[in-house]
């Protein structure tokens, strides 16, 4: 560098120096000596930090291209970092297949042919498509996060592309499944389907198998519904709690409290994780053959509530959905008779005219008298005692249709139903 006092110049110190990075010689010019020599010490000090950091970075590349870490103590670490117990708990599990075949190889040295050919070999053992996705998804994201955390110079897995899984479509429970597997079902299976099929929540530990009686307000009528950890910016949700489940969820209160137990959902006085064994005892009790998950419960309150008129943004907030995307894409189920409304609703190539929409038969969406047939008890029902099968029966009718609602929706379950009335199997 050299400084220079210009006598003609209006600021009269002139600065040359050399770019420490390309060799190009820069000028500049200040009005006083002093703030001169201090540009110049400052320039002098971030060559010396920018130098630094480019050997520190230079180290860390090295020793990431030498990295002796091996996929299983890749997956382990990456399983590490994840903060919810049972996300952990899935990736271990789903982890083991690959950390049996490339577990004791170098990270860096697994190829995309490499994970090709476990996928084929997953296959040939009878993995389904969706587990083996889920499965390489996760080393992908293994190897995503090492190259993040600098233990890996680059991603070998980057390019890799496999068939995605045929989305299974799942018609949820129709009138007359929910009433028959009520029936059938054990009392905290009873729970599961009224809550499920009338608040529409999460069938599961995230959010309704972690609801405890604090979290339900029987003299408002409203629950605090646990949000699942998918970002949700708030722990809870308020979900109101319908007129004829209220009472029911008061007789409960009051069942739970006499034995101290604080979770809606329990059995034998203590919280359940799981319902796999009683929700198929019940399915088999009730004679239902084709496929019902309990999660389908969450399905079945989105299209009905839709089907019966209920605002869409509404449905989405009570289900813990931030939008509707999810709502239209996921959970909405259509009847086959909507379709058929929805295919004449244009004008024909031949008729000139179509269905105009005041013309069809609404669903009534009020309440009272007139309420959705969808909550109404059957009139054979209505004979029975007032005991306790009858307080059952109304438990049975919140969960599923009255007999009007049955006819029209039996002729078209939510994508199960041919025009004929037939099951999908």
């Amino acid at each position: 560098m050299g400084l220079r006092f210009v006598e003609y110049r209006r600021r009269q110190w002139v600065l040359r120096y050399r770019d420490p990075w390309s060799g190009k010689q820069r000028i500049k010019s200040f009005s006083t000596e002093g703030e001169a020599r201090q540009f110049e010490a400052v320039q002098a000090e971030m060559h010396i930090r920018e130098r630094e950091l480019m050997r520190r970075a230079k180290r860390r590349m090295s020793s990431a291209s030498a990295t002796k870490a091996t996929v299983a103590e890749l997956l382990e670490r990456y399983a590490g970092t994840l903060e919810n117990p049972t996300t952990r708990s899935t990736t271990t599990q789903h982890a083991e297949p690959l950390t049996a075949i490339f577990g004791h190889r170098r990270a860096h040295c697994v190829t995309c042919d490499d994970v090709l050919a476990w996928c084929e070999v997953q296959r040939q053992r009878g993995v389904g498509q969706s587990t083996v996705h889920r499965r390489v998804s996760i080393l992908r994201a293994a190897y995503g996060w090492a190259v993040r955390a600098r233990l890996l110079l680059s991603n070998p897995l980057v390019s890799l592309r496999i068939a995605k899984p045929k989305a299974q479509r799942i018609a949820p429970p129709s009138v007359k499944e929910a009433r028959l597997l009520y029936d059938a079902a054990a009392p905290h299976i009873q729970r599961v389907i009224v809550l499920g099929m009338a608040t529409g929540a999460r069938i599961g530990p995230s959010e309704l198998f972690r609801l405890r009686w604090s979290d339900v307000d029987v003299g408002t009528g409203v629950i605090r519904m646990p949000n699942a950890h998918k970002g949700a910016g708030e722990e809870s949700r308020d979900v109101p709690i319908r007129d004829d489940v209220l009472g029911l969820l008061r007789r409960w209160h009051e069942e739970d409290r006499q034995t101290g137990c604080a979770y809606v959902i329990a059995y034998k006085g203590r919280p359940v994780r799981s319902i796999s064994s009683g929700w198929h005892n019940a399915l088999r009790r009730a004679g239902i053959a084709r496929r019902i998950r309990p999660y389908d419960l969450r399905h079945a309150f989105a299209s009905l509530a839709l089907v019966y008129g209920a605002d869409i943004k509404c449905v989405a907030e009570t289900m813990g959905h931030k939008n509707i995307t999810m709502l239209l894409s996921v959970y909405q189920h259509t009847l086959f008779e909507q379709r058929r409304r929805a295919v004449n609703a244009a004008p024909g190539l031949f008729s000139g005219t179509g269905v105009k929409r005041g013309k069809k038969k609404r669903l009534p969406p009020g309440r009272g008298k007139e309420a959705s047939a969808f909550f109404e008890p059957a009139p054979e029902r209505r004979a029975a005692p007032p005991h306790d099968a009858a307080a059952s029966w109304g438990v049975a009718a919140c969960v599923c249709a009255g007999t009007r609602a049955a006819d029209r929706t039996d002729a078209g379950t939510p994508d199960a139903r041919q025009p004929d009335g037939s099951g999908a199997g």
